[in-house]
């Protein structure tokens, strides 16, 4: 296969009743979620965009080795100012299968099929063994619910002319502690020879998922919305 980079947002979308959560219904302190966004930032890097030519039910598995999830948490001092505590885990596996071509929604369309994605939580890792532990037993309880899920057996999504780049905001589902909700994500991927690059982004909020943020009284509290972040790369199966 000639080198192609493809620019794809894809994800994890559900095609269940169920409502997506919003930041209002829920109350997240939007200055919070703004401050917290800018300190997590990266750089955008220029992708070259091209025509791609179409394909049919290529297989991809994640390969944990260059794949990466993490989290990125703003505590808050009683004294002080804002930290950003991040946690991070290269234990994700899964795989999904993939097919451009055309179809009645657009000049082409990209097919994902039967995406599954699942992180062993319970070795998050943010180079603090006594927050590390404190996580696994007390708030998060990954020592009791070691994985998150994120799930999609279907999605389709409208491509302009079999253009390489696509930008979108896709909803999916996404389970921690055996809580399964709709999440938006936003994602971004590239495809060169047999290999597809990915980075996904979502905030949520604990109390979704049945816990409490950390805090420790009189002295520091872990603030809401929590940003998760995903670096995959998926290779020809």
């Amino acid at each position: 296969m000639k080198k192609i980079i493809l620019v794809l947002f894809l994800f994890f979308v559900s095609c269940s009743d169920n409502e997506i959560v919003s930041n209002n219904d829920l109350n997240i302190d939007e200055t919070t979620s703004t401050v917290f966004s800018e300190k997590v930032s990266t750089t955008t890097t220029s992708i070259y965009v091209s025509q791609l030519d179409s394909f049919t039910n290529q297989t991809y598995v994640i390969s944990k080795e260059k794949s990466l999830v993490s989290y990125h948490a703003p505590k808050q001092f009683l004294n002080s100012g804002l930290e950003v505590v991040t946690g991070s885990t290269n234990e994700i596996i899964g795989e999904f299968t993939l097919s451009l071509s055309e179809c009645d929604l657009a000049d082409s369309c990209v097919f994902i099929q039967n995406l599954i994605v699942r992180v062993d939580i319970s070795t998050l890792n943010s180079k603090n063994s006594i927050r590390d532990s404190a996580i696994k037993t007390q708030w998060l309880e990954s020592k009791l619910f070691p994985e998150a899920v994120f799930r999609i057996e279907e999605l389709v999504l409208p491509n302009r002319d079999f253009d390489s780049k696509i930008e979108d905001t896709i909803v999916g589902k996404f389970s921690i502690r055996e809580i399964e909700l709709d999440t938006p994500f936003s994602i971004s991927a590239y495809f060169i020879n047999d290999e597809i690059h990915i980075t996904a982004f979502t905030e949520i909020d604990t109390t979704w998922f049945g816990f409490d943020p950390p805090t420790k009284f009189n002295a520091w509290e872990v603030l809401n919305p929590i940003d998760i972040s995903v670096e995959i790369i998926a290779v020809k199966k």
